[in-house]
């Protein structure tokens, strides 16, 4: 990923990974979601960097462009909330040959009970695989070349800074707008999916593709 190359950033979200790849990689860039608030929050940030970034409408199960049409493909933590297949399969389908599909994302350990798995899946959408569970389906959409790396280490670090940048004062807005939309039952929630990402069930990994 570097000068020139073309890169799409699937589920683009704030657009903040994007405008950094811009930024300190100098890559071609564009960036597609489903929510036109998040697309245009990523336009914004775009334009006050002075980046020249593509921020469109898109679909991760339907990717509105050609087959073999980008260098790079990716996809930050989004991958677990979709059609997993199908989503990687669209991501095969738009990087040129020789060129790499990647994600990172929730992994699960290789022991983690039904029951958390399924609680996730309930309260969040969300239905991650093993690190292995991931690979295997890059391999099964075609991508060869595998590479899955283990980064489950970064989770405390992330946890501490986001209670760190939410401070006191946000966590306890946080729980007034969540128990005024969906009472005390939307409060268990989150401390349930927050007891589940902080378990040692719980994995993050890395996992890159080339397409042959």
């Amino acid at each position: 990923m570097g000068q020139g190359k073309t890169v799409l950033d699937v589920a683009s979200g704030t657009g903040e990974s994007a405008c950094y790849l811009v930024q300190n990689f100098g890559c071609q860039l564009t960036g597609i979601d489903t929510s036109d608030y998040m697309i245009q929050r990523a336009k914004r940030k775009a334009k006050e960097r002075n980046l020249s970034v593509e921020f469109k409408k898109g679909d991760a199960h339907n990717l509105p462009f050609n087959d073999d049409t980008f260098d790079v493909v990716i996809s930050e933590c989004t991958t677990c909330l979709l059609n997993k297949g199908q989503a990687i399969r669209e991501m095969a389908r738009v990087v040129k040959p020789g060129g790499y599909a990647g994600i990172h994302d929730i992994c699960w350990k290789e022991d983690t009970p039904d029951h958390l798995k399924n609680k996730l899946a309930e309260i969040e959408g969300e239905r991650p695989e093993t690190l292995e569970g991931w690979k295997n389906l890059f391999e099964r959409m075609g991508l060869k070349d595998l590479i899955a790396v283990d980064k489950s280490y970064l989770i405390p670090d992330w946890g501490k800074d986001i209670k760190k940048k939410i401070g006191i004062i946000g966590r306890v807005k946080i729980f007034l707008k969540v128990a005024k939309k969906w009472g005390i039952s939307g409060y268990k929630s989150i401390r349930e999916s927050e007891q589940i990402f902080q378990s040692p069930h719980t994995g993050y990994g890395i996992i890159v593709g080339r397409k042959p």
